[in-house]
């Protein structure tokens, strides 16, 4: 499962944690990384709970622990560099003990038919300020974010294909001073296709929390609020539990035909089309067309300076307006209670959502105390 935005859908330095003492939570991660061909042990490789809070390092053994506050579906990242990103999903439907042996299989990458671009000069500083728009994204927090390690990205042009390529060949080191995290984004990709007209990133983001003060700041707690409510997670959360209207979305649809674009302008009972998930603690979307949401309780800060209305359908007033549609092969949107969807690359955002990028992302683990009360 990936963490993608627009289309979307982050991986840092880790608060560091004891991995030895004793746990009191029901939910425990625990396991070895070591080389897949010799056998030896990976000492102080990254362990984290990709969108999470959640990470430590293995010790000088290669060994490590993680423990999990609370159940759920969850996606295990080890990364040691010079080695292939270690995954496995991880759901917790009852206290138990994961036992994962991580054996890492060494990077081999190899590039055909691309331009590569030398590092620092006049078109690599371009291609890096066209990068951090289209991955921080263009919004008020975004413009607060800094990519602490820029020298480790590299840029490539498919030619061909018409498709631009980034990557890096370390995790990138991200502060938000808006939100007041530190990330460590393992990035997996990053395209855009210049002839479809659209891009795409995905990876693997583990938060850790700024350290200015022993607590965040007022501010930074305002500004998650404002991140979290409106974005995709808070809207697939509330469509699990069948509170869309109450957490102020108005959903409808809309069709292409003939190159001209449709919105029915009556407000769709969405929940109509959720249907039980592949797991207990998962739901289903299933739906055809395109999908326009209005977000009513947060009005567009004049200061991004950007224009929702991209496709010509009318919007109301200053709101807040989103629309997403599955993309070719895939028939639903599979997601749980706090909005996390399993594979974001089942579907394209658009509009509001595809300018709020990592700059907005929140970890899954985040708690609004006034949504969590309802």
């Amino acid at each position: 499962m990936f963490r993608v935005q627009t289309i979307t859908l982050v991986f840092l330095l880790f608060q560091a944690i004891s991995i030895f003492g004793q746990t009191s939570t029901p939910f425990v991660v625990k396991g070895n990384v070591s080389d897949n061909e010799t056998g030896e042990t990976l000492p102080f490789a990254s362990v984290f709970l990709a969108n999470t809070t959640i990470g430590t390092v293995s010790n000088d053994k290669g060994d490590f622990i993680l423990k999990v506050p609370k159940s759920g579906s969850y996606d295990l990242v080890i990364k040691f560099a010079g080695y292939r990103t270690f995954t496995r999903s991880i759901q917790f439907f009852e206290p138990q003990t994961f036992e994962v042996k991580a054996q890492l299989e060494v990077e081999t990458r190899v590039v055909r038919g691309v331009t590569v671009t030398a590092k620092k000069d006049e078109l690599w500083k371009r291609n890096l300020e066209d990068f951090k728009i289209g991955f921080l994204g263009t919004s008020a927090f975004a413009q607060q974010c800094k990519i602490l390690n820029e020298e480790v990205l590299d840029f490539y042009f498919d030619e061909e294909n018409n498709v631009f390529e980034a990557f890096a060949s370390e995790p990138l080191i991200i502060e938000n001073r808006a939100l007041g995290y530190r990330l460590k984004y393992v990035l997996e990709g990053y395209y855009v296709f210049h002839t479809e007209k659209y891009s795409s990133y995905w990876g693997y983001p583990s938060y850790e929390e700024l350290r200015g003060d022993r607590k965040p700041k007022s501010s930074w707690l305002r500004n998650r609020e404002v991140a979290y409510l409106g974005s995709p997670d808070h809207f697939f959360g509330s469509l699990f539990h069948n509170r869309l209207k109450e957490e102020g979305y108005i959903v409808q649809m809309a069709k292409d035909v003939d190159g001209m674009r449709y919105l029915d302008k009556a407000e769709l009972d969405l929940y109509q089309f959720v249907k039980p998930g592949s797991t207990e603690n998962s739901k289903r979307l299933e739906f055809e067309n395109i999908l326009y949401v209005t977000y009513t309780k947060e009005l567009i800060p004049r200061e991004m300076g950007v224009t929702v209305d991209v496709t010509g359908v009318p919007v109301s007033g200053n709101k807040q307006r989103s629309h997403f549609f599955l993309l070719e092969g895939k028939s639903f949107i599979e997601f749980e209670q706090n909005g996390y969807v399993y594979n974001p690359l089942d579907y394209l955002v658009s509009d509001y959502w595809g300018v709020e990028k990592m700059g907005d992302l929140m970890p899954i683990d985040y708690v609004n105390t006034r949504t969590a009360n309802k």
